[in-house]
């Protein structure tokens, strides 16, 4: 959606990408907690509609794969620590995922 006046465009945030954001300038470190919060305060998005959106784009959480199947892999950009901190995922670091499991 665009919103158009005056001469100028405007494309609104979308949650997933004030989820990126919020991690980025967490220095790429955050709790769901903090997450939700900076999110919720960015924009007009549900409670219920940030949780799914950080969970659809876990890229290693295997039932997101099955519930959020319109998120392709390559949208995935959440990676879930075991201490429970959310990190951007890099393949590099990380190793691929498929399905939400490591793939070897």
């Amino acid at each position: 959606m665009v919103i158009m006046g005056k001469g100028r465009t405007y494309e609104p945030e979308t949650c997933a990408g004030a989820i990126r954001n919020a991690l980025a300038k967490s220095a790429g470190k955050a709790t769901a907690e903090e997450l939700f919060n900076v999110v919720k305060r960015a924009g007009h998005w549900t409670d219920d509609n940030i949780w799914q959106e950080m969970l659809s784009h876990t890229v290693n959480l295997p039932p997101s794969y099955h519930h959020y199947s319109g998120v392709t892999p390559a949208q995935r950009f959440l990676y879930l620590r075991e201490d429970g901190n959310y990190e951007m995922y890099d393949p590099a670091w990380h190793g691929h995922f498929q399905m939400g499991k490591r793939a070897v």
